[in-house]
């Protein structure tokens, strides 16, 4: 699903944003707003009866598949799953709230037109706002914070997955309700692990649990069955970065120091993960030049064991499998569980009016999707935000849930949560794909990524 993958890239335009551009917002820095927390609670029902929100997100748009379904139960994909959320939200509430979608944020152009809406002092009334993306908007005073708005929005912070934690807030303040946990996981072909003998006694596949194992299995499956052991994403896109994130964090490392303000990329655990990928992809157990769409659809025609990409996949695989699919925790190759994840939240836009109706009406609509965290999960492959949902026996019972609901509670590392990030990862990418496309030198190039990260975290 190609359109579902870019939220993990679609943040990386995040620092597109211009401080002039945006000093014309109504809410930039310094500025005061009309209402704070005590009017916006304080706003009667009367007053909220026919409000109209205007909300933006990366989904696209799906008539089609959604229609004016209100079913949850029947919604598949994350378009169809949040077009029906809203239709339900539409028809149920009491007051009459209607939530209507803005037109031409696809997820190519979302941030460039999230960012373009806030220059020009017109932002949505609610926003979908990665987890890596949010410090900086609310570091520009572009948001309107909840920790007042509790009794609304029916928050509670003490149910939240670690990594979606960490995504909705900044300054010791929540500006966001978490919407899920999105983390890499492995996609198993589970007829091409029995047929190489790599499972156990109960049918399921054994994944490697080494990287000395990871390379035995691969040639297992090669010489047995001819077919590819992996298929990532490398080209053209974030997944091989991700991958290699992941076993750096497995290994106690990571791009920036633990607080955010050194780079690290030049080092050891950096330089141990790139030597293992450049054996898979140099021994023929990976193609090193797929796309996503090519690296999918050869999982999808049976030509690769396993598949790294996103639990937005889950439910699509799912129906669209031939063969014998599990979805399950990407492997752990080094010392301890860790991948790469980020997260889906919501966010109210501060307004130069600051409509205290319209910012209550948004936190309606967020409290309404905050209550049903597990229907977005269960009909997109998304971890749930909250521990309550991913330890509910509901959610263990759905289908292959219960094979990553670890990810979500203990092996998602959200990514650093600061302002420069999205800078920050575009260094990682040029520097990384300079080595794997461009045959640039490990140390140089790993040097010069570190300079860049350096530039990104101190502009």
């Amino acid at each position: 699903m190609k359109q579902s993958l870019r939220h993990m890239t679609v943040a990386l335009t995040a620092s597109a944003i211009l401080t002039t551009a945006l000093a014309g917002c109504g809410a930039s820095e310094g500025s005061t707003d009309k209402s704070g927390p005590g009017a916006i609670t304080a706003v009667t029902d009367d007053q909220l009866k026919g409000s109209t929100l205007q909300m933006s997100n990366p989904f696209g748009n799906c008539p089609e598949a959604a229609g004016t379904n209100t079913d949850l139960s029947k919604a598949v994909g994350e378009c169809a799953t949040l077009q029906t959320l809203v239709n339900k939200f539409n028809a149920d509430n009491k007051w009459g709230i209607k939530v209507q979608r803005l037109g031409g944020s696809a997820w190519d152009s979302y941030y460039d037109a999230l960012n373009t809406a806030f220059a020009g002092g017109n932002p949505p009334d609610v926003a979908v706002m990665h987890g890596s993306s949010l410090v900086d908007y609310a570091k520009r005073n572009l948001l309107v914070p909840l920790d007042d708005l509790a009794a609304i929005t029916k928050l509670d912070t003490n149910d939240i997955a670690p990594a979606a934690k960490t995504a909705i807030g900044y300054n010791d303040k929540t500006y966001a309700v978490p919407f899920d946990v999105h983390a890499i996981l492995a996609h198993v072909n589970v007829d091409i692990f029995k047929a190489a003998g790599l499972i156990d006694a109960t049918g399921k596949p054994k994944l490697p649990t080494s990287t000395e194992e990871f390379l035995a299995d691969a040639k297992t499956v090669k010489e047995k069955t001819g077919k590819n052991f992996m298929a990532v994403a490398r080209s053209g896109d974030q997944l091989g970065i991700h991958t290699l994130h992941s076993l750096m964090q497995q290994q106690g490392g990571d791009f920036l120091n633990a607080d955010g303000t050194k780079p690290t990329l030049d080092s050891p655990q950096a330089r141990t993960a790139l030597s293992f990928l450049d054996e898979v992809f140099k021994s023929g157990y990976a193609n090193g030049n797929q796309t996503y769409d090519a690296a999918g659809q050869s999982f999808l025609n049976g030509d690769a064991a396993m598949l790294v990409n996103g639990t937005w996949v889950v439910d699509e695989y799912s129906k669209k499998a031939k063969f014998n699919y599990e979805a399950t925790n990407f492997p752990t190759l080094y010392d301890k569980p860790a991948v790469w994840a980020d997260s889906h939240t919501w966010v109210i836009p501060k307004h130069a009016d600051a409509d205290p109706v319209k910012y209550r009406a948004a936190a309606e609509f967020l409290s309404f999707l905050n209550a049903n965290d597990s229907a977005w999960a269960l009909g997109t492959g998304h971890i749930a935000a909250q521990k309550s949902v991913l330890n509910s026996a509901a959610y263990k019972a759905a289908p292959q849930r219960a094979n990553y609901a670890d990810t979500g509670l203990s092996i998602a590392r959200a990514v650093p949560h600061i302002a420069s990030w999205p800078a920050v990862a575009k260094a990682v990418r040029d520097s990384i794909e300079s080595i794997w496309f461009q045959g640039r030198p490990v140390d140089q190039a790993l040097k010069d990524g570190d300079n860049s990260i350096n530039a990104a975290l101190t502009k």
